[in-house]
């Protein structure tokens, strides 16, 4: 698990991929705020989410310490970002 965060960045394939995916979230939360819907800050958390999972891919080879740091960062918003959202649930309420 560990040598799999501290891995070599994979690159701008799969980096670009991911930021693209949290571009358009970001853009979508843009635009229902344009449109002046009310509760669209989940698109606004993933935004962020896809974009702390893409950023780690697209360092040089070399920096394999900050990209593991980084992917740390993402998972750890990614699990609070869960426990969010469940405890949102009815079940828990």
């Amino acid at each position: 698990m560990i040598r799999g965060l501290f891995r070599e960045p994979d690159g701008w394939q799969s980096g670009g991929l991911l930021i693209a995916i949290g571009l358009f979230f970001l853009g979508l939360y843009a635009f229902y705020g344009l449109v002046g819907a009310v509760g669209t800050s989940s698109a606004l958390h993933f935004g962020v989410l896809w974009l702390l999972l893409g950023i780690p891919e697209l360092l040089p080879k070399e920096r394999t310490c900050i990209a593991g740091g980084l992917r740390i960062i993402g998972l750890v918003f990614a699990v609070a970002l869960l426990i969010f959202y469940l405890s949102r649930l009815s079940i828990f309420q």
